[in-house]
């Protein structure tokens, strides 16, 4: 019995290998695949530390996308640029090379397009279980200059980038007052920021009674990140 259990153990590590390497070879080709695609821009880093990885060539990617948009006359004239469905376009493969991991981020160049003057609007339709749409309030549009104030915030990844960020900022006018979430006497007028003990940076959850994750659009609450630490800035309009 004890063979037959010991034999069929090797049996599941065999197969667990075996699928690890089946999916570490599928992504090594969709990285060729798309680097061989001039349809694409990409970036690629390696580094001992996964989340390191990812960072950077986070951060390499943009600086491809601020290139390529100099380079098109109809995006760098462009009063705004977007980057559509940017959550799920640009993408991340880690690969373990030993105790490396590579991060490959890319985007397609179709999915960069100008725009004019924009606003962001609170999604208030609601709808029920068969799909019929429940009646809910309209939303104030939300600013162009609060909407790129957003857009700076969803950029830190770690809290200890927060202080340049904030006092950058507030040069250029575009929060008011700042503090720890505990110093706050209305924190409702504050838009959140949320960091875990190892001073990651989890969301960004905007101001108001009922607030929204600024990252996902779906609702959310400061309830929803038990032992985390936050930090509201007033966002000027």
């Amino acid at each position: 019995m004890n063979r037959r259990i010991y034999v069929f153990s090797l049996l599941l590590l065999f197969v667990a290998a075996a699928f690890a390497q089946t999916s570490t070879e599928e992504q090594k080709k969709k990285i060729n695949s798309i680097k061989k695609d001039n349809a694409y821009l990409y970036a690629e880093i390696t580094t001992n530390d996964q989340q390191t990885s990812l960072d950077m060539a986070e951060d390499m990617l943009n600086m491809e996308i601020n290139k390529y948009i100099a380079e098109q006359k109809k995006l760098r004239t462009a009063e705004n640029i977007v980057l559509r469905n940017r959550e799920e376009v640009i993408e991340s493969v880690s690969l373990p090379r030993g105790n490396m991991f590579r991060a490959f981020k890319y985007v397609k160049k179709d999915d960069i397009l100008p725009a004019g003057k924009i606003e962001v609007r609170a999604n208030t339709v609601k709808v029920d279980e068969k799909g019929n749409v429940i009646a809910a309030p309209v939303q104030p549009a939300i600013s162009a200059k609060r909407t790129e104030t957003y857009q700076r915030l969803l950029t830190l990844k770690k809290f200890a980038e927060l202080p340049n960020m904030l006092k950058q900022l507030k040069q250029e006018g575009r929060i008011g007052e700042y503090a720890k979430y505990k110093e706050l006497s209305s924190p409702e007028k504050y838009v959140l920021i949320i960091y875990n003990k190892e001073g990651n940076i989890e969301a960004l959850l905007s101001d108001g009674a009922s607030r929204s994750n600024l990252r996902t659009q779906q609702a959310d609450d400061v309830k929803n990140y038990p032992g985390r630490g936050a930090f509201g800035v007033i966002v000027n309009d």
